[in-house]
Formats: C-alpha cells, structure tokens, sequence
C-alpha cells in the first residue's frame, strides 16, 4: 500500500505544477561509426551523425542522420593503406555503407580508421584476434518441436577468448545477426565450453510488424523450431571489442525490460565520435540441424 500512496503523492504533486519546459542546451552531432573487418573480408563501415534525445524522428529526420559524404582512410600495421569506396544497397541501414575493396583482414594485424566529414575527424584502431576452435554443434531440445542451438569452444591455455557469434535462420529468412546477449567471455583453461544461441527479440531484427515474423512474439523466448536450419559464424573479438559490445546489448536489454535500468553508460573505441570499430576472428560457418547435441 506504500508503493500505490506514494504514486498517488506524486501524482498530485504534479497536478499542481505548471507545464515544464523540456528544452535542451545547444547540441553538437558526432560521427556515429558502426564498423568493423574480418579475416579474410572486406572492411564494412555504416555511417550517421547523432541527434538530440528530444528529436522528433520521421523518415526525413532520419535520413538526414545519413552520411554519404565523408572520406574514411582504412591502414594496417602491415603498411597498407585505402580510403574506402562508397556503396548503396537496399538490404542495410542506413543505406549505405563504406567497403574496402582491397585490404583485406588478416589475423593479428592492427586496423586503423580515420573518418572526415564536415570538419569533424574520429579515429578509431582495433586488432583481429584468433578465431575459435568449436569442436561440436547442435540442438539443446527444450520440447518436442523446440530446442535451442549450442556449440562447444575449446578455450585457450594463455588468454581469454571473447566470443562474438552471428547467426541466422532459415525459417525466418533473414540476414545475420548477433545472439541474444551479443558476446561472452571464455577465461583460460577452461577446456571445452558450450555456449547456447539463444534466439533474439523479434524487434531487433524486425523493425517492422514483428508478429508477421515465422517467431512471431507467441513463440517460446529465446528457442528456435527443431525443423530449422540456423546457419553460424563463430566469431571472437579482441578485449576492447568485447567490453564496447557487451555494454551496447547490456543497455538493449535493460531497454527492453520495464523494471530494469542500465546506469552505466555505452562505452565506445571511436576517439572524436561514439560508436565501435570492431576486427573479428571467425572460423568457417556452420550449419547446426535438428540433431540433437552431443554435449
């Protein structure tokens, strides 16, 4: 009963209070850099400039958050050196993105980035670690139709391994996409470690009329149908990565659960911007079917 009079207390508190004001203080946009290189591929960089929280966002306050208009010179700790080439497509947001076309990523060489646009420069270095050894994949059954997919990482005998897997489904038909909780650490001589995929929210990867997804919101949380084929990119990242990464989905989560609060700010890598410049470490992608896990 204190909890619902102290609602009311505070409801006619404000009652009595005349409008507020929520007007900000000048704000200064900052180059938001959504990027990052594997071994073996193409450096990948999406573009934006920030906005004010109070913005009213429509299509056309969106799309001037696009920017398609900057020089990003991509270098290595090899020598090597491009400025990236600009590209639209249909299947990414924004729209368009920055790609190397011919630096190529390779493990355990350092990348550096250097975006300009409008006066505004952000730099940005972050390394391709080891790719994981996964010795088994397959399905943890949670029913007779569902399961969740898992794979075992034989861990190191020096360092920690920061896992960053990717995955997509068949059934839903769509693109690759991190795990439910993103990244995990995996500490020294652990021996062999599973680690479960589990399903993302729907919203994160339909932005539009989610219910219309094959795992649609009445779906059970965090499962996948055992008729399913979920293709997977083991990935790892190096330590910075890792700690950029897991506060960007600590703070999704705390978003998408009403009575939680995340009071630790997202970190980032960009010096002069916000955002992350991630190397990844992957091993050849993987087909998990419905046979059931040997672990």
């Amino acid at each position: 009963m204190k909890f619902f009079s102290l609602i009311a207390l505070v409801l006619a508190f404000i009652s009595c209070t005349n409008d507020i004001d929520l007007g900000q203080p000048d704000y200064e946009s900052k180059i938001v850099v959504d990027g990052y290189i594997e071994n073996g591929q193409y450096a990948h960089i999406y573009l934006t400039m920030s906005s004010p929280f109070l913005t009213h966002y429509d299509s056309a306050s969106i799309a001037a958050t696009f920017l398609n208009y900057a020089k990003i010179t991509l270098s290595s700790s090899k020598g090597q050196e491009e400025v990236l080439t600009i590209f639209k497509g249909d299947a990414s947001f924004p729209p368009f993105v920055y790609r190397s076309i011919s630096i190529k990523g390779e493990v355990g060489v350092r990348y550096d980035i250097k975006v300009e646009t409008g006066g505004k420069t952000a730099t940005a270095t972050t390394t391709i670690p080891q790719p994981p050894v996964v010795s088994d994949a397959g399905y943890r059954v949670m029913s007779d139709s569902t399961g969740i997919p898992a794979y075992t990482v034989l861990s190191s005998d020096r360092q920690p391994i920061y896992l960053f897997p990717r995955v997509r489904s068949a059934l839903a038909n769509e693109n690759y996409h991190p795990s439910q909780y993103g990244c995990v650490k995996i500490d020294p001589g652990e021996g062999l470690v599973l680690h479960k995929l589990y399903r993302v929210r729907e919203i994160r990867v339909y932005l539009f009329d989610s219910n219309n997804s094959y795992y649609n919101s009445s779906y059970p949380e965090y499962e996948y149908a055992l008729n399913d084929t979920i293709s997977l990119i083991p990935g790892a990242v190096d330590s910075i990565s890792y700690r950029v990464i897991k506060s960007f989905f600590e703070d999704v989560e705390a978003l998408e659960d009403p009575f939680s609060f995340n009071g630790s700010s997202m970190e980032t890598n960009i010096e002069g911007g916000i955002g992350r410049w991630t190397g990844i470490g992957i091993s050849r992608p993987i087909t998990i079917v419905s046979r059931p896990a040997e672990f």
